[in-house]
């Protein structure tokens, strides 16, 4: 009976259980990959910290936020097209093995 309760009422393998290995590459991570050395330099001039402190960690979004806001309509839709891109097919080598 117990063996038929669970048979019937067990755990039924629904969709998410099914793992999907693609990556969605977002305004914000592709402006992070280009600008990496922009961002890291405005995050540790705002915290005074060296990258893996607590303060700096906390700091790199806000940083990275200025970077992106900051961006002029055409870097914005050139980064829109690379996400759409690197979503569509698969971002360059060295973004990969990064």
């Amino acid at each position: 009976m117990v063996k038929g309760w669970f048979y019937n009422h067990g755990r039924k393998n629904s969709v998410r259980d099914r793992v999907n290995y693609v990556k969605k590459w977002s305004l914000k991570m592709v402006v992070d990959h280009v600008k990496k050395a922009e961002v890291k330099e405005l995050c540790q001039k705002q915290t005074g910290a060296s990258p893996g402190q607590p303060e700096y960690l906390a700091g790199y979004q806000t940083a990275l936020k200025e970077i992106e806001d900051g961006l002029s309509a055409e870097e914005k839709a050139e980064y829109e097209g690379l996400a759409k891109e690197w979503t569509g097919q698969s971002p360059p080598e060295e973004v990969q093995r990064r």
